[in-house]
């Protein structure tokens, strides 16, 4: 794939991020998964390709740049699964992360509850506190 006219390496450079998730990229990523179901996203590049392919007079009539842009769908649309996949894995991760917070908080509680209950069993025992 030959790089467009309209390119230019200072684009990349650019980013639309901002400094937290420039640090945490997967924040990110989860707003755009909760933002747009995945049917949606390939609903939307889908129409957007077909629009540009039956439009007259544009870049892509061009038959390198029509082919330049059905490779950058394919594989828009490659990442997009790998994006989503990987935004199920890594809120799974952060559930289960609270679910063992839950659970070691839980059972704190619970040996924290037993030792105060052994406490109390004394001093009914013995009657001195």
């Amino acid at each position: 794939m030959e790089p467009s006219k309209i390119s230019s390496t200072s684009f990349f450079h650019h980013t639309h991020l901002n400094e937290q998730e420039l640090k945490h990229p997967e924040l990110a990523i989860n707003r755009f998964c909760e933002l747009f179901p995945l049917t949606d996203v390939r609903q939307a590049l889908w129409l957007w390709l077909n629009e540009t392919l039956t439009a007259q007079d544009t870049h892509y009539e061009d038959t390198q740049n029509r082919a330049n842009l059905l490779v950058i769908y394919n594989q828009l649309l490659y990442l997009l699964d790998a994006t989503y996949i990987m935004n199920h894995q890594y809120t799974s991760a952060q559930q289960m992360v609270k679910v063992n917070e839950v659970v070691t908080s839980l059972a704190s509680y619970q040996k924290n509850r037993y030792n105060v209950d052994e406490s109390i069993q004394k001093v009914v025992q013995t009657g001195s506190i």
